[in-house]
């Protein structure tokens, strides 16, 4: 029987690996629906080739194949799929991971925003409502991987690695004249521009940090981040008893997401590279220094100061990373109107789904005026 699965998100880095994975063994799946923001022109490639019953994007152009809906709450609505994989940017992800959440589906979840933001409310709806979400993030189904099966009382702490990104090894001098071409040739992995200044600044480690505490119902302070510079560990579980596991593969988003494709099994594919151990001469875990973390620092304080302080964090920091990539401000300042913002922002008292997004969409345009 093949597994019905639907892509929101489909033209993104995400959606288009899972569906590069997907056409490998194609009669193993049948593709529900398919979604896009503006790219028109790859979703139209899409739909031709995989043939959806249903797709949509921001326009209303129908294509020679399926049908197309009006808008998230539509597909949900038809949707009949085992398996929906959001790989929305932005926080307009949470809502339709919520529905999927509510209907009981298998998530596979990559919409990091929605699991900063809102990830404790989500957990909850899903337990609630036998639903199953699979994270995508390498870091987080790694973590998954070593804690699934584990009595959640036994665990010590669970520990994220990190890159340290493109400029890991320069100094405070050398980050002022930055360029927005430096800062987009990560080492290790192939993202999206916003995720590789992310990583480069640390703040998509302060994000890991709080999808982990909100995903494994963690305190943040058994939440712990190591450099780790080879990217070839990408999580570890410390127990009671002095135990560690950890998930080990090659820096590739292919293999999480694989991994989610077709969960409980493990299958093969040619796409994925696995680690060959003979042409391996250390693995090597440090603490980062104080230079680097400035960043970090400041955001881990901001979350724990309210409840809507990850809210805040997503909006600010995609303004601030917008703006540097459209060269209005360099790569220093990008903190500087973060901070801006966040001492002259009101947070709204209640904690909800609407005041997400409010925060983050008010934290967004406040911090966008400190650039003015």
């Amino acid at each position: 029987m093949k597994k019905r699965i639907s892509i929101l998100g489909s033209t993104g880095s995400v959606g288009a690996q899972c569906l590069e994975l997907i056409e490998e063994n194609l009669h193993e799946f049948e593709i529900i629906t398919l979604t896009a923001g503006n790219n028109e022109e790859k979703l139209e490639e899409y739909v031709n080739k995989f043939k959806p019953k249903y797709y949509y994007s921001n326009s209303d152009v129908e294509y020679s194949y399926g049908k197309r809906l009006k808008g998230y709450d539509e597909i949900l609505k038809y949707d009949e799929s085992d398996l929906i994989i959001i790989a929305l940017s932005g926080i307009e992800g949470i809502d339709p991971t919520i529905s999927s959440t509510k209907q009981g589906r298998r998530i596979l979840l990559a919409n990091k925003e929605s699991l900063v933001a809102g990830g404790d409310i989500l957990v909850e709806l899903s337990k609630n409502n036998s639903s199953e979400i699979i994270p995508l993030d390498s870091e987080h189904s790694a973590i998954w991987q070593c804690i699934r099966n584990e009595d959640h009382r036994s665990i010590d702490r669970v520990i994220l690695t990190a890159s340290g990104g493109a400029l890991r090894d320069h100094s405070p001098e050398e980050l002022e004249k930055i360029t927005v071409k430096d800062v987009l040739n990560h080492p290790t992995w192939k993202m999206g521009n916003k995720i590789t200044v992310d990583s480069s600044t640390l703040i998509n480690k302060v994000f890991e940090v709080q999808e982990a505490s909100n995903l494994f119902s963690l305190p943040l302070d058994k939440v712990d981040v190591l450099f780790h510079r080879q990217s070839l560990i990408h999580g570890l579980a410390e127990f009671k008893d002095g135990n560690i596991l950890a998930v080990l593969s090659y820096p590739d988003m292919k293999i999480p997401i694989l991994y989610g494709l077709y969960y409980p099994e493990r299958l093969s594919s040619s796409k994925i590279k696995k680690i060959d151990f003979k042409k391996i001469s250390n693995l090597s875990f440090e603490t980062f220094p104080d230079e680097k973390l400035s960043w970090f620092n400041f955001g881990i304080k901001l979350l724990n100061s309210s409840k809507l302080a990850p809210s805040f964090l997503v909006g600010s920091d995609q303004a601030a990373v917008e703006m540097f990539l459209e060269h209005k401000i360099s790569y220093t300042e990008m903190l500087d109107v973060m901070k801006r913002a966040y001492s002259k922002f009101d947070f709204p008292k209640e904690y909800n789904l609407e005041t997400i997004k409010e925060t983050v969409n008010e934290s967004y345009f406040r911090t966008l005026k400190e650039i003015e």
